[in-house]
């Protein structure tokens, strides 16, 4: 493969069966048609934004609309123009100028999609790279690690192969991102892991969102929902928006939590990053499972939030324990199936 095919993986084509919820509908797909994911949905998902061009949209301001002209060859753009983009942007005027004329239609700046891709390309490969090997199971010598058509067969039957493979990849996606972040934590002295506990994420007791909302607590000293809207309203800002009623709804995941919420939140806890980082695995738990739940044929032609959540906690559990079984092969241990890690951490790749 080349890089491009390697960490440009397109989405194969996946239907659903009924409505999404307000996290699968980032996906944009309508039953029973079957068409592959728009990349674009990776920009709702990590940013919020609609699509990539409203965040060049956002960041750029008031100078967008040159911009745009710049790169779709509308107009001629004067050089005093380009002086101005290429200074408040923050780019060369050599690069300034490779834009020019260079996405008549499409995508407005393919390279900063591409790179929303690789987010989600370089984790779930490096998530594939650890499972791809052998390692036969000591009682009937099958690949322990070969499990991913039994598993789904077994846990949501009568789904299709297309929906349960597309669903599998963004769980390696989410897992190999904590695998890469483990990896740099390696090289830092105090390193802060904020992708090792995925199980208290995708617990069903709770909606993703609400299990993020219910970790925030903690940092806060805040009992309920209610006194965490009054702490927030006391800081202002973007706090003071909010509401217990809204946070209710963003904690049964009734509407999108908008990410300069989430942000706030993680702002106010002392974890911008590290919380930020858990919001982004929570809502991309809570796609997968709308997916699911929409996309699993079965008789009732319902299929419940929390059943189809179970579904998904378990096989984050399932795919941390065939870590622990790959990595344990790897320098040279015995292989054996662990008991289902609790919590789902990430084995150690130390």
């Amino acid at each position: 493969m080349t890089i491009g095919e390697l960490l440009l993986a397109p989405f194969e084509p996946v239907a659903v069966l009924r409505a999404l919820g307000p996290y699968g509908r980032m996906l944009d797909l309508e039953p029973p048609i079957s068409k592959a994911p728009d990349p674009e949905f990776l920009v709702r998902l990590l940013t919020g934004h609609a699509s990539h061009q409203a965040c060049i949209r956002h960041e750029a301001g008031s100078h967008y609309r040159n911009l745009e002209n710049l790169i779709r060859g509308k107009h001629k753009v004067s050089p005093t123009t380009k002086l101005v983009l290429a200074s408040s942007l923050g780019l060369s005027m050599e690069d300034l100028e490779k834009l020019d004329s260079s996405a008549p239609d499409g995508p407005l700046i393919p390279g900063i999609l591409a790179m929303f891709q690789i987010v989600e390309g370089l984790p779930m490969r490096v998530t594939s790279g650890v499972l791809d090997r052998e390692v036969p199971c000591p009682c009937c010598g099958k690949n322990l690690l070969d499990d991913m058509d039994a598993w789904w067969l077994r846990h949501a039957p009568g789904m299709n192969r297309d929906e349960y493979r597309f669903a599998e990849r963004l769980l390696n996606a989410i897992i190999g991102a904590g695998l890469i972040e483990r990896f740099v934590a390696s090289f830092q002295e105090r390193a802060e892991l904020s992708l090792d506990r995925l199980g208290a994420l995708a617990n069903p007791s709770r909606h993703p969102i609400g299990n993020w909302l219910s970790e925030a607590l903690v940092p806060m000293s805040c009992d309920s929902l209610a006194e965490l809207a009054a702490a927030m309203q006391l800081r202002g800002r973007v706090g003071a928006t909010f509401s217990h009623g809204r946070l209710r709804k963003w904690s049964a995941g009734q509407d999108v939590m908008p990410m300069e919420a989430g942000e706030a939140i993680a702002e106010a806890c002392g974890q911008t990053k590290s919380g930020m980082r858990r919001l982004i695995a929570a809502r991309t738990i809570a796609l997968v499972t709308e997916f699911l739940a929409a996309s699993w044929p079965v008789a009732t032609n319902v299929v419940g939030r929390k059943v189809a959540q179970e579904v998904v906690y378990t096989r984050l559990e399932q795919l941390g324990g065939n870590l622990q079984i790959a990595i344990a092969a790897v320098v040279g241990k015995t292989p054996r199936r662990p008991l289902p890690p609790s919590n789902t951490e990430l084995p150690s790749t130390s």
